[in-house]
């Protein structure tokens, strides 16, 4: 993965904690995670078959792809879903996403250059749980994956 290797965008100072999450009372409703970006390899989509065991020609062989109607092969729907987890337990921190839904909303092409949107819509201060709206849009702006998740993040002692 290209970019989407490398961290991202740092939060406010102090208000990170030491696995890079910030922390409920730093989010806010409205308030925007660091945007991760990524652009899509052929490299990528070879990768992901091989660790999900997901061979679906579509998603490596061209001329199979194109007599499917398709223009070129495309990513996988759950690699592109796991591109927007990964933003969100860098927001709110390893084993803290309380759930996560998304809908497929239109194919990834190897070059498309990626990108996460992730929006707090409501935070609950008696719970300590935060809801989220969030999608991995592409750079036309048409999201690739949407959806949103609920979270638990921790709480300054």
């Amino acid at each position: 993965m290209d970019d989407a290797t490398a961290p991202a965008e740092a939060a406010e100072p102090g208000t990170e904690t030491e696995k890079g999450a910030v922390y409920f009372e730093d989010l806010e409703v409205g308030g925007k995670a660091p945007v991760r970006t990524l652009t899509l390899t052929r490299t990528d989509l070879v990768r992901y078959a091989g660790a999900s065991h997901d061979f679906n020609p579509l998603h490596h062989d061209d001329e199979r792809a194109r007599a499917a109607g398709m223009k070129s092969v495309f990513g996988h729907g759950m690699f592109s879903a796991g591109v927007l987890a990964t933003a969100l337990t860098d927001l709110v921190g390893i084993g803290n996403l309380r759930g996560y839904k998304v809908r497929f909303t239109t194919q990834a092409w190897p070059g498309d250059v990626l990108s996460t949107d992730i929006t707090v819509t409501s935070r609950d201060e008696a719970t300590g749980l935060v809801e989220l709206d969030c999608q991995l849009v592409n750079a036309e702006g048409a999201a690739v994956v949407a959806g949103s998740a609920v979270a638990a993040p921790r709480r300054r002692a």
